[in-house]
């Protein structure tokens, strides 16, 4: 069996959503592939190697089929992992990852489990490997669309064109909710506030997002990408690629941990043309389709 799971861009909210406030994700167009079948011992095999259960070098998968087990015991299966997703990039593709292997493993042994099911382990896949998360990678993931969090309540960001830039640095999800949760106990009401802060540009972005009023939107990617930088999780390679985007007409900031992986940017379509052409850089859409079986 073949199921595939989409990643995701957080416009607004990273780190804040962790600590309870809100954010704005989308499902985008790029899909990760997991291809399951039933096997005499357990392989997994993807870009980065090939491997049995290994929690260093495929820690999704092999907790996915770890907690899988709970639900229909496997004595052997083999897995194969296909991306479109940058790995460790910010687009969720660990998400993305263990999304889609759930729900081949669970069409592959006829486990009978449900979107939300899937959602909920995958969550827990998530705390296993990182320790600390709001959940919100492997909800995109599962269900596809664009939300407000955590109320998972729709929004209407169809046909939104964003670009996506790659820092050329990786980013390593735990390290970078590690520190800011170390900055958040070393000094709790200023680091509180910010978030507060954060929470504000989430909830007023929906009007300008789905208006697609690109002043405003600019003008509130700005403000998030220096509050996120006032939590350390921008550095100065990614500070001085937004200079020179912003030099290029696009306004952009991070999306996801931080400390690496890709930016979000928005601008005209000249501005986005250009930047295609002169940076490592791609366009992507929100996409309605959450996890599926491809066949």
């Amino acid at each position: 069996m073949i199921a595939s799971a989409p990643g995701k861009v957080i416009l607004f909210g990273e780190h804040a959503v962790v600590y309870g406030r809100h954010a704005v994700v989308t499902a985008i167009n790029r899909r990760c592939y997991a291809d399951v079948k039933k096997s005499s011992e357990i392989r997994i095999r993807s870009s980065i190697a090939t491997t049995e259960l290994d929690f260093d070098k495929h820690p999704y998968v092999s907790f996915a089929i770890k907690r899988f087990m709970s639900f229909s015991p496997i004595s052997g299966v083999e897995i194969k992992i296909r991306s479109k997703i940058p790995v460790s990039s910010g687009l969720g593709s660990s998400a993305a990852v263990t999304v889609s292997v759930l729900k081949a493993l669970d069409a592959e042994f006829e486990a009978g489990l449900t979107n939300e099911d899937i959602y909920e382990i995958a969550r827990k896949v998530e705390l296993d490997v990182q320790g600390r998360a709001s959940g919100t990678d492997p909800f995109i993931s599962t269900y596809g669309g664009s939300w407000l969090i955590p109320e998972r309540k729709k929004i209407g960001v169809d046909n939104l064109r964003i670009l996506i830039i790659d820092s050329q640095q990786s980013s390593v999800t735990s390290e970078m909710v590690s520190k800011v949760a170390k900055l958040r106990e070393r000094y709790p009401e200023i680091i509180e506030d910010i978030f507060d802060a954060i929470d504000s540009i989430s909830l007023r972005s929906i009007d300008s997002l789905e208006k697609k009023d690109f002043s405003k939107i600019s003008d509130m990617v700005f403000i998030n990408q220096c509050l996120l930088r006032s939590i350390s999780i921008s550095n100065e390679r990614i500070d001085e690629l937004i200079s020179r985007l912003s030099r290029d007409g696009i306004t952009a900031k991070i999306t996801g941990a931080g400390g690496g992986g890709c930016l979000i940017g928005f601008g005209s379509d000249e501005a986005i043309a250009s930047v295609l052409d002169n940076y490592p850089a791609f366009a992507v859409e929100p996409e309605l389709e959450g996890v599926k079986i491809e066949h």
